[in-house]
């Protein structure tokens, strides 16, 4: 028997399942486009009145290459694509991560014998539940190609957006820019209050609180939505465990070393083996954790939503598990 989610109040609104049928349903586009416009501050002539749902699956270019498998990908009225990513679990490779991402919707969208000319612009947008810019407190950040001394830019082609959703400060719900409307819908910083503040200014916040009574009424979503809550914590426990272990394990082994004594190349054997150790040891519970999901029945896009393991990872773990199997 499944847990019934909460209603709207303590609604995960970044979870995956949630986040695709807000903002991944054809039927509901007219919020994906308020989402992108809003959030890449498009304004008059500048707004998107349109887009097309793609495949969220970006085949290798080689056959030994990595598949590439995006949360939302569209093309817009005009050409541009635009990829939007939610990552909850802290990833320290979340910008190459995005930058390969947007490397190949860029060069996917090149047909074959067409000129370089006829390529469009591709915009990637990362909803992060965690602080990857330390040195930024500002919780939008764009990239472009520019000029490292005249800061002019290169081509428009390359747009990317990295949004901390932890770092927004709300203050006056009714002044915040039309991005921020749509930060802070998403942010945990945000309370329901200040949401239905932001309703009654902005219709497409409106409509997806409506959407949210719908979704918490489905009994097929809420058993997805709260199957996904139950995997994300159970690895939050786990990577609290792991941590936890080697905390008291280094301390352990630091403690042995200075008992031990103080011979140079006995303490760098002694770290070298520990830091193999601990790398093997994580390893080994990525794969676990890895191989649990996937007998669960999770699909590799989402437990790398729910994990921060690349989809690729993902893949090659369950072939090599595949492989073991036969053998």
């Amino acid at each position: 028997m499944f847990k019934e989610v909460p209603m709207t109040r303590e609604l995960n609104r970044l979870n995956d399942v949630f986040f695709k049928y807000l903002l991944g349903d054809e039927k509901k586009k007219s919020l994906t486009l308020s989402f992108i416009n809003g959030i890449l501050n498009r304004t008059g002539n500048d707004l998107f009145t349109d887009l097309e749902f793609l495949d969220k699956e970006m085949t290798p270019i080689t056959e030994a290459g990595k598949v590439s498998v995006l949360d939302i990908r569209a093309r817009m009225n005009d050409g541009s694509q635009v990829n939007i990513e939610v990552q909850v679990c802290k990833d320290p490779d979340m910008a190459r991560r995005s930058l390969y991402y947007w490397a190949r919707m860029y060069s996917g969208a090149l047909h074959k014998g067409a000129p370089y000319r006829s390529l469009m612009p591709a915009i990637s947008i990362n909803l992060m539940d965690f602080n990857a810019f330390e040195q930024y407190t500002t919780c939008h950040h764009s990239y472009h190609v520019r000029n490292d001394e005249t800061h002019d830019i290169l081509i428009g082609d390359l747009e990317m957006h990295f949004i901390e959703l932890e770092k927004i400060r709300i203050g006056d719900i009714r002044k915040l820019r039309k991005s921020e409307q749509w930060i802070a819908y998403f942010s945990h910083q945000c309370s329901d209050e200040q949401r239905e503040v932001l309703a009654m200014s902005e219709p497409a916040i409106k409509e997806a609180m409506n959407c949210e009574m719908h979704f918490t009424q489905d009994e097929k979503l809420r058993r997805k939505y709260e199957i996904q809550e139950k995997a994300r914590r159970d690895y939050i426990s786990m990577m609290y465990n792991i941590e936890k272990g080697r905390e008291e394990g280094l301390e352990e082994g630091r403690k042995k070393g200075l008992e031990e004594g103080r011979q140079k190349g006995l303490e760098e054997g002694r770290k070298e083996g520990r830091e193999k150790g601990l790398k093997e040891g994580q390893d080994q519970e990525r794969r676990r954790i890895v191989l649990s999901m996937l007998q669960t029945g999770f699909p590799y896009e989402t437990i790398s939503q729910i994990t921060g393991i690349p989809a690729e990872e993902i893949a090659a773990i369950a072939q090599s598990q595949a492989r073991q199997i036969k053998e």
